[in-house]
């Protein structure tokens, strides 16, 4: 899809014009919300209406300026899904795994805590942060943002601090790595012990899909989609 594109501002310019909410563009003033800057080469765009599940790109660098989000009831939706399938997955066994009579089985915690006891605090902490304290942060804060302008139709408290917060440590987030080094490690054991998936390795899989689906919303999509919701 073709948009018009326009000269880029200074840097003066650009602080003058957050401002005063508006950018004047050859003699006409335009508000900041219709503007889209393009990530990766800062060209400016003025934005254009756009269908369900179109997007905008870039026309000089090809990137992604927008999109056509789920309204935020449905994206609530989903966060509050993964909310219950991540409670699901860190309350149940991984796996079980049986050797000559002898049985072990762990949780995610289980398996930070176990890294502490042998003296691996670092992969621990790691894990811990990684797995369970990032994904978690990420899912609670967007409940936040997306319960107060969804359901109550208000911009919530401390919005801009919570919005930086999750666009910050959202690439930490690797519950899908996680998942990836258990399959693998289950594939090597197969040979030597008796495995047995446990309720948390299937709710790990449906977790892994739910936050990458929930993470290609990027965050000025959010942000943009709260300007039209919440005025």
């Amino acid at each position: 899809m073709e948009i018009c594109s326009m000269s880029q501002p200074s840097s003066d310019q650009s602080v003058a014009s957050f401002e005063s909410k508006s950018l004047n563009i050859l003699g006409e003033h335009i508000p900041v919300s219709e503007l889209a800057g393009c990530e990766e080469c800062d060209t400016v765009y003025r934005k254009v209406k756009l269908a369900a599940g179109e997007r905008a790109y870039c026309v000089c660098c090809g990137a992604e300026l927008y999109r056509k989000t789920r309204s935020l009831t449905s994206l609530l939706a989903l966060v509050v899904t993964a909310l219950i399938i991540f409670a699901i997955a860190n309350s149940f066994p991984i796996v079980k795994v049986e050797l000559q009579g002898n049985t072990s089985q762990t949780t995610l915690l289980g398996a930070a805590w176990t890294m502490f006891q042998i003296d691996r605090a670092l992969v621990g902490i790691l894990i811990l942060f990684t797995t369970f304290i990032v994904p978690l942060l990420d899912l609670l804060l967007l409940t936040y943002i997306l319960s107060s302008v969804g359901i109550f139709k208000q911009r919530p408290p401390y919005l801009r601090l919570a919005l930086r917060i999750l666009f910050l440590f959202r690439v930490w987030g690797m519950v899908e790595v996680f998942l990836i080094g258990v399959l693998v490690t289950l594939v090597k054991l197969v040979g030597m012990v008796v495995v047995i998936p446990g309720v948390a390795l299937w709710a790990f899989a449906i977790l892994s899909l739910l936050l990458v689906y929930i993470a290609s919303v990027k965050i000025k999509d959010i942000w943009d989609e709260v300007d039209r919701c919440v005025p």
